[in-house]
C-alpha cells in the first residue's frame, strides 16, 4: 500500500505541474527577470494589477503549489517503504483532511484525488507493514 501511495503522490504532482505549468511557460521570462520581486504581491489580490494577480495565481498553481513538496513526500514514502518503515496514520489523515476540505471549497478540482494516497497511508499504518516487509514475509 505504501508503494501505491508514494507513486500516486508522485504521479499527481507531475500531472499537476505539467497541466498547470502550461500557463507558466509564457510567464517564465517575467519571473526570471525579477517581476515577482516586489511587495505588490503582498497587497490584497483585488488591489493588485491584473498582470501581478495573474502572475501570482500561476506561480501559486505551479512552483508555489503543494505539487513539489507532494512529489518529494511521495519519493520519501517510497524510500521508507523500501526500508520497511511505515509512516504514522496521522500523515494520511492530515493529507486526507486537506484534500477533503480543499475539494469542498473548490469543486470540481483534482483535490479529491488526494484521498487516494491518504487512505493508502492510513491503511498501511493500520497494518503496520510496508510493501517491502510484506514481500520479505512471503519469501
Amino acid at each position: 500500500m505504501l508503494k501505491w501511495a508514494g507513486w500516486t503522490m508522485i504521479g499527481m504532482s507531475v500531472l499537476h505541474l505539467i497541466v498547470l505549468g502550461m500557463d507558466a511557460i509564457a510567464l517564465l521570462p517575467a519571473w526570471l527577470s525579477g517581476q515577482l520581486w516586489t511587495l505588490e504581491h503582498w497587497q490584497p489580490v483585488m488591489t493588485q494589477s491584473p498582470d501581478m494577480a495573474a502572475n501570482g495565481a500561476v506561480f501559486h498553481a505551479t512552483l508555489g503549489s503543494f505539487a513539489l513538496p507532494m512529489l518529494v513526500f511521495g519519493a520519501l514514502v517510497l524510500w521508507m517503504d523500501r526500508r520497511g518503515i511505515v509512516p504514522p496514520a496521522f500523515v494520511g489523515w492530515g493529507i486526507g483532511a486537506w484534500a477533503l476540505l480543499a475539494g469542498l471549497v473548490m469543486a470540481p478540482s483534482g483535490y479529491p484525488l488526494g484521498l487516494i494516497p491518504a487512505v493508502l497511508l492510513v491503511l498501511a499504518a493500520r497494518s503496520g507493514v510496508s510493501s517491502s516487509a510484506s514481500r520479505r514475509r512471503v519469501l
